[in-house]
């Protein structure tokens, strides 16, 4: 029992300590493949795939939801964020915009994370889709 979690809280350090990159400016936070993948095992965050129906059907992440940017604001305007979201796209463009619009409505810049590359990071990382 206390291996488990010394193991979770080992897992929670390394993701804490390589937290995602962010640059000057920006309203988000930029994180990997491999850093989403973890974070989303150690914490409760909310992946909002922002791509069309047919980009989803053809993979996707484990869990994740689709609200294509055409819909992204309204949602966004339903929706009470008080949690981390990350947005995912194909290659990280539209998902950072998401993570703009977002941010124009207020939701907290330590909530918001655009995943760099988008799915075809995700994929070249060998990551599982759906």
């Amino acid at each position: 029992m206390n291996s488990y979690f010394f193991n979770i809280n080992k897992i929670q350090n390394q993701v804490i300590n390589n937290m995602p990159k962010k640059y000057q400016g920006e309203p988000y936070n930029r994180i990997t493949s491999k850093e989403l993948n973890a974070l989303s095992k150690i914490e409760e965050i909310r992946i909002i795939d922002v791509r069309e129906l047919s980009e989803y059907n053809s993979g996707h992440i484990i869990e994740s939801e689709l609200i294509s940017l055409n819909n992204i604001e309204n949602w966004i305007k339903g929706n009470e964020i008080n949690h981390k979201v990350a947005f995912v796209c194909q290659v990280g463009v539209r998902s950072a915009l998401a993570c703009e619009i977002a941010a124009a409505y207020g939701v907290l810049e330590d909530d918001l994370f655009n995943l760099e590359g988008g799915i075809n990071e995700w994929t070249r990382e060998g990551l599982e889709l759906e």
